[in-house]
């Protein structure tokens, strides 16, 4: 092994070449555990060929060679074969091989590679990736008390907070309030937001100023910066007046009132699905990304603060509310506005009692949300968007084993599902049943952000 490495970097250290980011370029390129293995000979072929589509091969200006090397390592611990490539930037000659927009080529030899194969197809890059945690802040999290990366904890802390907030004001107010967070706004003169950063009260950084790891909202995820969240509030319209209703009467109307937004937003995302109509235009991304909010005001208001199925539900959908290539849509039509505003009622309404919570209209809400998150999944796979298609499935899953439990506990479990229209009810178990053409990105998968090893391609 020391000789190998001696080797690789022969050219490195010959033409005294030092690389301030580092000089290993490595990636990790992985097929499904339904595509079986591809052995030795296969994966050579593979990354011989990913080597010189990427650029580190002799090019036609008379550059020498990247050295390289490809390590098989298997099956990984979900079954996905596998392979480690291992570049030294330096080539030959002394000159440095050109990593600029890497990513998209990676991507695109993916899907080739996919079809020439045969392997499962995944879906092309369309920006709906989610900012994902550093190698560093994984290490650092499973080191610590606190079990997720900051980053993701943060990122769910302030989407919740966004859902509930119709204001720049209130959302920096309520992001004051949660007990683990501290949190810094940017005003204008004319008091308009325009940043934020969070950072969690027990991650601690010895490089930072304050001590502290600060995140800001485009760290967190792409619709999270303070201009998206800008256009977001100002393109709906405030929560409804729950003042004059107190009790369960109240826990009743904001129910009802949810439930007739979700089977509105279903309506007109089966239309969708039975039309095919996938174009930009065609108010789906509208309700794909309101739908986001109606399952955080589901999980808090019947779950709160514990961990379980629905908040499990809100982690598998978040990709799948964010519009590809525009992150967030540029308008939202009315459907899609009531949606949001029947879930912001729904989280300004708190926690619902024990008896509203497990009563037949808390049933039906997430019945209506299950069936609407399935007619998106739909939706998202003619789009050809498999991923999100995928997630959509898996958020349907955790809401409707949800749904299973409060029935069976419930004495009005046929009052539950009597609420859905019927016309509805065969619709959600086909959604349910049908099988995605694609699961988690293998050797395809979406654009991916760096970590300290340069990247990682599924």
């Amino acid at each position: 092994m020391a000789r190998l490495a001696r080797e690789i970097d022969a050219p490195m250290t010959g033409h005294g070449v030092m690389l301030p980011g580092g000089h290993v370029y490595h990636v990790a390129l992985s097929i499904p555990r339904q595509d079986g293995e591809l052995g030795d000979g296969r994966w050579r072929e593979i990354a011989e060929d990913a080597v010189a589509r990427l650029g580190f091969s002799p090019d036609g200006e008379g550059r020498a060679s990247c050295r390289w090397v490809a390590v098989h390592h298997g099956l990984s611990k979900d079954g996905n074969d596998h392979i480690h490539l291992a570049v030294n930037l330096v080539r030959g000659d002394g000159t440095v091989a050109d990593t600029y927009r890497d990513w998209p080529r990676w991507r695109q030899w993916c899907l080739d590679v996919e079809q020439r194969l045969g392997l499962t197809p995944t879906s092309p890059v369309n920006k709906t990736a989610a900012v994902r945690p550093s190698r560093a802040e994984v290490e650092k999290a499973a080191r610590g008390p606190q079990p997720r990366p900051s980053r993701d904890f943060l990122r769910l802390v302030v989407r919740g907070v966004a859902a509930e907030a119709s204001t720049a004001a209130e959302f920096i107010a309520l992001l004051e309030r949660e007990p683990l967070v501290s949190v810094h706004a940017r005003w204008d003169s004319e008091n308009r937001l325009t940043g934020y950063r969070v950072a969690l009260f027990a991650d601690l950084s010895a490089s930072s100023e304050d001590g502290r790891v600060w995140f800001g909202g485009s760290r967190l995820a792409h619709d999270l910066s303070a201009p998206k969240l800008m256009h977001r509030w100002a393109s709906t319209r405030g929560p409804a007046d729950l003042n004059d209703t107190t009790g369960l009467s109240r826990n009743a109307h904001v129910l009802d009132m949810a439930a007739e937004a979700t089977h509105s937003a279903h309506r007109h995302m089966k239309a969708l699905v039975d039309a095919e109509d996938t174009s930009a235009g065609s108010v789906g991304d509208d309700i794909a990304h309101a739908a986001a909010d109606m399952v955080i005001a589901v999980s808090k208001a019947i779950d709160g603060p514990v961990s379980g199925p629905l908040s499990d539900a809100v982690e598998a959908y978040e990709w799948v509310a964010v519009a590809p290539h525009r992150v967030q849509p540029v308008r939202w039509q009315d459907v899609a506005v009531e949606l949001r505003r029947a879930a912001r009622s729904l989280l300004k309404a708190g926690v619902l009692s024990r008896r509203a919570r497990t009563g037949p209209g808390a049933v039906a809400l997430v019945l209506a949300l299950v069936a609407l998150v399935a007619e998106i999944a739909a939706w998202r796979e003619q789009a050809g968007q498999l991923r999100q298609a995928a997630e959509a499935r898996q958020a349907a899953s955790f809401l409707n084993s949800h749904s299973i439990v409060q029935v069976q506990r419930s004495s009005t479990a046929q009052l539950g599902s009597s609420q859905m229209p019927s016309s509805e009810r065969p619709a959600l178990g086909r959604r349910l049943n049908q099988q995605p053409r694609a699961g988690r990105p293998t050797i395809g998968g979406h654009e991916q952000p760096r970590g300290s090893d340069r990247g990682r391609a599924r």
